[in-house]
């Protein structure tokens, strides 16, 4: 298997830490805005600062409306996803719509890259849409929520999924992976204070837009190791990994990392480890196999 398929792994697994961290800087007090918008620009500075000192990562004026469109996509799709548990739907509900990713990136792939669809494509969507299904058990949610709020949920999926495609665009554009990531983390930053009056016309709850500087240090502290561990760690490995990777296989290989928070969840939180989980994570790797799997 080739070494990019395991850099997707370890980036998917890692980014499994992205939902037990929020739940973790939440239990502490943190706002969205908050969670969202600091690891995000503490990405952006870490990165920046190895940026800036090696010339061979240009970040050049015409790869600009490239990395709007990228923030944008990124800043959205955190708003979606998390707009939909604001608005009252439950949280398994949520994820499952946020992981259709793969039937959008099987979409956006053909219509963007250029990406065929095989039957394989197929047949492994529907495997790993019956593993999420399993993992997070959405059946046992008790109602849907607003019709908003399912809306919102399900544009998070879409986003999701555009995000991976113009990660599969950055490496067909021949950007460096350092400077692809770099450029993502900044823009999104920006587009995240772009859209936080927005947000806030919408809404005036602190738990949703508030962004305070007034933390101790120990929760600073905790915000820089989420930034390091659960954001620019898995962005380098992800970025690296899809300059040889299609959008298709990258996005089937992501849904490792539900699999990934199940498991940091039991670790952190005691949560417990089910026959879901088990049996859930097993056809999302059949689904992988399926998707790596080279065609005869």
């Amino acid at each position: 298997m080739q070494k990019e398929y395991w850099y997707l792994i370890i980036a998917a697994i890692l980014y499994g830490g992205i939902t037990a961290g929020g739940q973790f800087l939440a239990n502490l007090g943190m706002s969205l805005y908050e969670i969202s918008f600091y690891p995000t620009i503490f990405m952006g500075l870490f990165l920046s600062i190895l940026f800036f000192h090696r010339r061979q990562y240009p970040l050049q004026r015409k790869m600009l409306p490239f990395f709007l469109v990228f923030g944008l996509i990124g800043a959205l799709t955190i708003l979606c996803q998390f707009g939909g548990i604001i608005l009252g739907v439950p949280v398994a509900i949520v994820a499952f719509l946020l992981y259709t990713q793969p039937i959008w990136t099987t979409i956006f792939g053909k219509l963007i890259l250029g990406e065929t669809i095989s039957a394989r494509k197929i047949l492994s969507v529907l495997i790993a849409l019956a593993g999420i299904l399993l993992l997070i058990r959405s059946w046992d949610a008790e109602g849907a929520g607003s019709p908003l709020g399912i809306i919102l949920a399900s544009f998070g999926g879409v986003f999701l999924s555009l995000w991976i495609i113009w990660g599969r665009k950055s490496a067909v554009d021949n950007l460096h992976y350092m400077t692809a990531t770099t450029g993502w983390a900044i823009s999104s930053s920006l587009w995240l204070l772009i859209l936080w009056p927005i947000v806030g016309s919408f809404s005036q709850d602190s738990v949703i837009i508030r962004l305070s500087a007034d933390f101790p240090l120990k929760y600073w502290l905790y915000l820089v190791l989420f930034a390091l561990l659960s954001h620019m760690i898995p962005a380098l490995f992800f970025f690296k990994g899809i300059r040889k990777i299609d959008a298709f296989n990258a996005g089937i290989i992501l849904l490792f990392e539900p699999v990934g928070a199940a498991i940091l969840a039991f670790i952190m939180f005691a949560q417990p480890i089910g026959f879901n989980l088990v049996a859930g994570g097993f056809l999302i790797l059949v689904s992988n196999y399926l998707a790596i799997q080279k065609q005869h």
